[in-house]
């Protein structure tokens, strides 16, 4: 996934300084001691009643009645947070998003009434993590947010220590852990939350197994569990044009993997277990689908007869009604969001078990096998559910995790938060 510019040219930009905000005209980065930040303003307008309101964001509230969206990277906003901001415009909130610097969509402004980009922190050393905390606590205390609503765990790590310091109420939302993993950021990981999750008094978790993890770290906090992930689906983007699925007769079958290409994913045990199951179906395809992210290391699919590969789409439907089974090998998963869409497409699953892909299959009565992290077990289910074809969801399944549901509960989170702060 290639970065995008975080604002068209000419927007405005704002300087932080002792004199407080000074708007400059152009691209560039300005400056304050040795941190930056980058602050592009979109072009709001003076609705009644003293509200301003942004560019696509509707109605917003005053300054103190702000909502704060923190994550290490743009991207994860956009497509796990935005449609929760977009949820709670109603409700007369300013929307903030804030992100490292260099990840931020330009699309991400249609969702938030306010869009900053810091010093990058994800997966950065302490010198620049600090500057990042300076930063964010310097919004934090420009805009005076009623709450902030932290993700991933770079997110939650960082905006927990100024949450505390500026002494604002903030929600921890765990898209996904490193707890189980034995490499040293697993074991990093597991250490720092230990010590630190007792200083946040709210979570959101995506699956079971976090959700009594932090219970358990945290017992003093309020854990909820979230209905599907960070934002749900929308059932739109499966089937834009409200295809239904036709019957692939006449062409090879195919397995599907829709993920970012990077080890993390594990998507090297998925091609192993694709060649071993071509040695019983020999026309059987291999379509990867994916692109890199920013920030991490990239994994590069091998060049051979069989696979195809694709970057990212807009429509992903189309590739699951392409597909006759959708493997899932990634060793960690907060909530298998891309298992969860193929299940609702009708297209069968064969994933390497996990915290979150286990939240997922609790939806399905038929359809998903899970297996361990092995190439042989992979490419056994792989052949079954070629044969099997079949998916059936619980009935209240469609609807827990419709898009809309799921903003609805964060929502509604978000306004007991707030309501339970003296302003």
């Amino acid at each position: 996934m290639q970065s995008t510019p975080s604002a068209p040219a000419g927007a405005r930009h704002i300087q932080w300084s002792d004199r407080g905000v000074e708007p400059r005209r152009g691209d560039e980065l300005l400056r304050e001691g040795s941190s930056w930040v980058n602050r592009p303003v979109f072009p709001c307008r003076t609705a009644p009643g003293g509200r301003t309101s942004g560019s696509g964001a509707g109605d917003v509230a005053e300054r103190d009645h702000c909502v704060l969206f923190l994550a290490a990277l743009g991207t994860t906003l956009e497509s796990l947070v935005a449609p929760v901001s977009r949820a709670l415009a109603p409700h007369g909130f300013r929307r903030v998003a804030v992100a490292g610097r260099g990840t931020v969509p330009l699309s991400l402004q249609k969702s938030f009434d306010e869009v900053y980009e810091i010093t990058p922190f994800r997966r950065e050393g302490v010198r620049t993590v600090a500057r990042a905390g300076r930063d964010l606590t310097r919004i934090v205390r420009s805009e005076r947010p009623r709450l902030l609503h932290l993700n991933t765990p770079y997110g939650i790590a960082l905006g927990r220590v100024v949450a505390r310091a500026t002494r604002t109420p903030h929600l921890a939302v765990v898209h996904g852990t490193l707890f189980g993993s034995q490499d040293r950021a697993g074991r990093l990981f597991s250490t720092v939350e230990s010590a630190m999750s007792r200083l946040t008094p709210a979570y959101v978790a995506a699956n079971r197994d976090d959700q009594e993890t932090y219970r358990r770290l945290a017992p003093r906090a309020q854990v909820r569990l979230a209905p599907c992930g960070g934002a749900g689906i929308d059932p739109l983007r499966l089937r834009p044009n409200g295809r239904v699925r036709l019957p692939r007769q006449g062409r090879p079958p195919r397995a599907l993997v829709l993920a970012r290409l990077t080890p993390d994913k594990n998507i090297g045990l998925a091609v192993e277990a694709w060649r071993l199951a071509r040695r019983c179906v020999p026309d059987l395809e291999l379509r990867i689908v994916g692109s890199t992210a920013d920030g991490e290391p990239a994994w590069h699919p091998p060049e051979e007869p069989g696979i195809t590969r694709a970057g990212w789409t807009a429509e992903p439907g189309a590739e699951f009604e392409a597909a006759d089974v959708v493997l899932s090998t990634s060793l960690r998963e907060g909530f298998g969001l891309a298992v969860a869409e193929s299940l609702m497409m009708g297209t069968p699953v064969v994933a390497v078990d996990n915290r979150g892909i286990r939240a997922v299959a609790d939806g399905a009565m038929e359809g998903i096998v899970l297996v361990p992290p092995r190439a042989a077990a992979v490419s056994a289910a792989l052949l079954a559910q070629l044969r099997a074809r079949t998916v059936r969801l619980r009935p209240e399944t469609l609807n827990n995790w419709r898009q809309d549901h799921v903003a609805a509960f964060y929502t509604e989170l978000i306004l007991d938060l707030v309501r339970a702060e003296k302003p």
